[in-house]
């Protein structure tokens, strides 16, 4: 059995179980078939006895009356004939009586008494002959049919018996048949039985953990096939296991060596279960047992830190802590906490290295730029080679404070601090006056600059400045790498609800490697460093500015055969900015505050143009002082000034009374600086045009700086509390009312409900336009609805309604 398979044995079993039941089946049909046949011989011959007896008996009558009645002389002839067919009937009565010895004797005594009678009444002693042999022959006839009727009754019974006999027969023999079958699969089972409650034992054995258990192959073939399947199981799982505790000694070493804290959750619950050695140095509050949301945890909550990197300051470090989850909602946390405190330290370092570069060059440039910009106003007296100077000196200033941009632009981006101003510009206007300036250079190549400019081009959304760094970078890369005597072309077109710019040159051009790497920060293809100059960096500048407005750059070339930049810009929405603002500061007063006389006069020309009348203050105090005695519609600030500095005069401003509603701009090289957020800024050096456009602004707004979008049920909670603390604000109930009135007027802040319908593209909607929107937009919270899983990977925190009003008044205070 051990030898054959399940199937095999099974099938074996099956088929000596058929044909024992066939043998048996046959042989009780063939007993009864047997039993029946030999009944219906029997019958048979009973049958054709008792007729023949009944032949000889009437053949006896008919000879007696042949005997009793014939005279004459055909006499003879008649007892003749009778008498033969007697001896016929005898004959066939005695061949049919033979078997049975009974049955002989008694046709044998009838012949013999129809002869005694035949000769009696040959002797004419008839009446002895009737009343002798002839009476005994008819006594013999019926003893012979009682004989057969009682030999019937004998074969009926016989028969009954042979077919129980036969059925008895089938029964015992099935019996046998069943009882053999059942004793060979008992056998096979027997065969399996123990084999599997070794594997079902084994089976156990390994899941409890004891990998070193086996089993030893018996049965049939299927169970030691599985046997010795189950042996190289364990044997694999056992060196599984060993490769993982080794790789988990390994993890452990590493995690206890790593710089960073790990902080590991139990399932469903903050608990802590594991931290690391680093965590007890730079979180020692956080240990096993504890919670995570403790009120002295340092971490910050969950969802700004599944969001992404959070910055934390904690016993005077500062801290990077970011959290994933491990699998689903209720498998637990891990926490990551990474000291950033020499990062941030030398982010400070480069960010006051900036500070301070930015301002040792671009206060002089400001000075230079400023006074020539009035000059060439004023040049009445001057004849054209003198304007011509201007013009060449101013040009140049500009290109000088694009150079120095240019270096500072990298160092502001990769900080996160460039600031854009965007409002309607005529790009048109930008490209021309990049093409003037680069032209003499071009000229000098013996290159040749085409333009073109659609004349349906529409106003774009962008910051001028801007737009002209992104074309002069672009031109001044076609010029370096366009041979002498090639072909430059520059043009702006609309494009649905673009502006595009396109640069062509016919110059070297790019592999498709180049072209995907074009944009990388100090990337120089290999065909270009070795003969045109340049530090890689203003094509990544581009593409920089280009995503801050929002916008789109592309970039075809090939060998050869010149490289095609094209820059798509949003076009400006009609109404998007009104003269109003500037006609809302016509003969208003300004108070200038510059510690640098020079820039302080340079504000107060520039705002002259439009009537102002401004006072200069060179120091936060003697500000202070100027707004207490005097009346004034607004205040240009600088920020850094000896004593008192820019943010020092803001929060005093700020917090008296009767002069918290005067509207403030910074003019500082600190644009970008992150305490301005909520402010009005201009950026140094100053754009005119961009100045009077802020100010105009910030005098248009007056005290209505917030801007509220929130559902109706949401405003019977806030409107009073907004109230209370003397903040004015406009209340909106959807995303596209709130585009609308940023685009009539110019708000602060915005405080946004999260319940409102897509809170996100609300967000999106909002235009507080002069402003850095990351830190100017606050979301507010009823607590009964939840938040949207959208608003969490915006980055902003999400304050209760209670505590809205004074997210807000923090925001407005440069608090936040």
């Amino acid at each position: 059995m051990q030898r054959l398979s399940i199937a095999r044995s099974l099938r074996l079993a099956l088929v000596v179980m058929t044909l024992a039941l066939a043998v048996v089946a046959a042989l009780g049909i063939a007993s009864l078939y047997n039993a029946r046949q030999r009944y219906e011989n029997r019958l048979t011959a009973t049958s054709s006895l008792a007729t023949a007896g009944a032949n000889l008996a009437g053949a006896g009558i008919a000879e007696e009356e042949v005997l009793r009645d014939a005279r004459g002389a055909d006499a003879p002839a008649a007892r003749r004939q009778v008498a033969a067919a007697y001896s016929a009937a005898a004959a066939t009565a005695t061949s049919l009586a033979r078997g049975d010895p009974i049955s002989e004797r008694l046709v044998a005594e009838q012949i013999a008494a129809e002869d005694s009678a035949r000769s009696l009444a040959d002797r004419g002693d008839l009446s002895t002959a009737v009343s002798g042999p002839l009476a005994r022959s008819r006594a013999l006839a019926a003893q012979l049919q009682a004989r057969q009727s009682s030999r019937q009754a004998q074969a009926r019974r016989q028969a009954r018996s042979d077919s129980r006999r036969a059925l008895l027969l089938v029964i015992v023999a099935g019996v046998l048949a069943l009882a053999g079958a059942l004793a060979l699969i008992t056998a096979l089972v027997r065969a399996m039985r123990q084999p599997l409650d070794d594997l079902v034992s084994a089976t156990h054995s390994l899941a409890e953990g004891k990998l070193e258990q086996r089993v030893e192959p018996s049965g049939p073939r299927e169970l030691q096939d599985l046997a010795g399947a189950f042996n190289a199981m364990g044997a694999d799982l056992a060196s599984a296991q060993s490769r993982i505790e080794e790789e988990r000694r390994r993890l452990a070493v590493t995690i206890e060596s790593l710089g960073d804290a790990l902080i590991v959750t139990e399932p469903g619950s903050s608990v802590i279960s594991t931290v690391n050695p680093r965590a007890a140095e730079l979180v020692p509050e956080l240990t096993v047992g504890g919670r995570v949301d403790d009120e002295d945890s340092p971490l910050p909550r969950e969802e700004a830190a599944l969001a992404g990197e959070t910055l934390v300051e904690h016993n005077g470090r500062s801290l990077a802590v970011t959290a994933a989850r491990l699998g689903s909602a209720q498998a637990g946390m891990v926490w990551t906490v990474r000291d950033m405190s020499e990062r941030a330290r030398l982010e400070r370092a480069k960010s006051e290295f900036v500070a301070t570069a930015s301002h040792e060059l671009r206060s002089p440039l400001t000075s230079i730029k400023g006074f020539v910009e009035l000059l060439e106003h004023s040049s009445d007296g001057m004849s054209d080679r003198q304007r011509e100077f201007i013009e060449i000196i101013l040009k140049s200033t500009d290109r000088l404070v694009e150079l120095v941009n240019d270096l500072l632009d990298v160092a502001r981006i990769e900080a996160d601090h460039v600031e854009i101003n965007r409002r309607p510009i005529d790009v048109g206007e930008v490209v021309h006056e990049v093409v003037e300036l680069i032209a003499p250079r071009v000229e000098a190549k013996h290159q040749r600059l085409t333009s073109y400019l659609s004349p349906t081009l529409p106003p774009a959304l962008a910051d001028p400045g801007r737009v002209r760094q992104i074309v002069a970078n672009l031109l001044t890369n076609a010029h370096l790498y366009t041979p002498e005597g090639g072909t430059i072309h520059v043009g702006a077109e609309p494009d649905r609800a673009w502006v595009q710019i396109l640069v062509q040159d016919s110059g070297v051009g790019m592999t498709p490697d180049e072209v995907e790497r074009i944009f990388d920060r100090f990337y120089r293809a290999g065909n270009r460093s070795s003969s045109n100059p340049g530090t890689g960096l203003g094509l990544s500048i581009v593409k920089s500015l280009v995503d801050l407005h929002g916008g789109q750059i592309a970039v075809e070339s090939e060998p050869g055969q010149g490289t095609i930049f094209r820059v798509r810009l949003p076009a400006a929405v009609p109404g998007f900015d009104s003269p109003a603002s500037l006609e809302a500061i016509r003969g208003r007063t300004v108070l200038v505050v510059d510690d640098e006389r020079e820039i302080a006069e340079l504000i107060a020309s520039q705002l002259a143009a439009l009537d102002v009348q401004a006072s200069i203050a060179l120091s936060g105090e003697e500000a202070l002082e100027c707004l207490r005695t005097g009346q004034y519609d607004a205040v240009t600030l600088d920020i850094l000034m000896p004593g008192m500095d820019g943010f020092e005069v803001l929060r005093t401003i700020r917090s008296d009374r009767e002069l918290a509603s005067i509207p403030i701009v910074f003019v500082s090289v600190f644009s970008g600086r992150q305490e301005l957020a909520g402010e009005w800024v201009v950026a140094k050096p100053i754009d005119a045009d961009e100045l009077r456009d802020v100010v105009g602004a910030a005098v248009s707004a007056g005290r209505s700086r917030v801007l509220v979008v929130g559902r109706e049920a949401l405003q019977a909670l806030l409107e009073p509390a907004l109230d209370d603390m003397g903040i004015e604000f406009q209340w909106e109930v959807s995303g596209a009312a709130a585009a609308r009135v940023c685009r009539e007027r110019r708000f602060e802040v915005a405080l946004v409900d999260v319940g409102i319908r897509n809170p996100q593209m609300v967000i999106q909607a909002l235009d507080l336009r002069g402003r850095r929107v990351r830190r100017a937009v606050i979301l507010v919270s009823d607590g009964a609805t939840p938040t949207p899983p959208g608003v969490g990977k915006l980055g902003m925190e999400v304050v209760p309604t209670e505590y809205a009003a004074s997210a807000v008044l923090a925001a407005l205070r440069g608090g936040r």
